[in-house]
């Protein structure tokens, strides 16, 4: 792609005007964050796993970044070290609406004090939101959507997954999996609601399924399995 933005980015590096946290909102319909950073940062260097950059991504666990993530840590001591062979070190952190308020809390000294050696991007979709005193601290950026784009297949037919396994395996591909991960149990209760009768064998089944929901939460929040969850859904 090469587009206006990410020439424009890297003429700021070589110049040495790059500043140090900016926030890129993107279509996630048409744009996937993924390719367009690799794209960008291939002005750079054809190095893969460059020593200079991190990525900042969720596990498949995590529903937000938290203090005790790994990723975040892994931030943290990132930026104890100068840079090795750039200028500056690049990071991108995906899905940044999802650090939670106690995280970006913490993190607004941090982003305030990044300095020169480091340039952080947030990737924020169109339709999510940044917390308001984070999203203060950095300069806005839009990602161009290109002329030619398709949009992204993001959504799938739920009726095919026969089993969680399946299902996971889609959301592990998703460019929007917490999103499809929502479609899926929308349609779980919306199939029970759609056969409502007033008879016995509906309330309970109602019921197992408000009772599912329930316990998808509370195994979440100690961070039990998705493919274990997400049984629950499956008859």
């Amino acid at each position: 792609m090469n587009d206006s933005l990410q020439k424009l980015l890297y003429k700021k590096y070589l110049d040495k005007n790059l500043a140090a946290l900016y926030m890129a909102r993107y279509d996630s319909a048409m744009i996937d964050p993924n390719l367009w950073v690799d794209e960008f940062l291939a002005q750079f260097s054809s190095v893969a796993d460059h020593p200079d950059v991190l990525k900042i991504n969720k596990t498949e666990k995590e529903t937000e970044y938290k203090v005790e993530s790994a990723s975040i840590k892994q931030f943290l001591n990132f930026l104890n070290y100068r840079p090795i062979q750039l200028n500056k070190k690049f990071i991108f952190l995906f899905d940044a609406p999802d650090l939670s308020v106690i995280l970006s809390s913490k993190l607004l000294k941090t982003f305030e004090e990044l300095g020169a050696d480091f340039c952080l991007i947030m990737m924020v979709p169109d339709n999510a939101v940044l917390l308001a005193t984070v999203e203060s601290r950095a300069i806005k950026l839009q990602i161009p959507t290109p002329k030619n784009a398709q949009v992204l297949p993001n959504s799938a037919n739920f009726e095919d997954f026969n089993s969680p396994a399946q299902l996971l395996a889609h959301l592990k591909q998703s460019s929007n999996a917490n999103a499809d991960e929502k479609k899926f149990i929308e349609l779980a209760i919306f199939d029970v609601l759609s056969h409502a009768t007033a008879t016995p064998e509906y309330y309970n089944k109602l019921e197992a399924v408000l009772r599912n929901l329930e316990n998808f939460e509370v195994a979440a929040s100690y961070n039990n399995s998705k493919q274990s969850r997400l049984a629950a859904f499956f008859p």
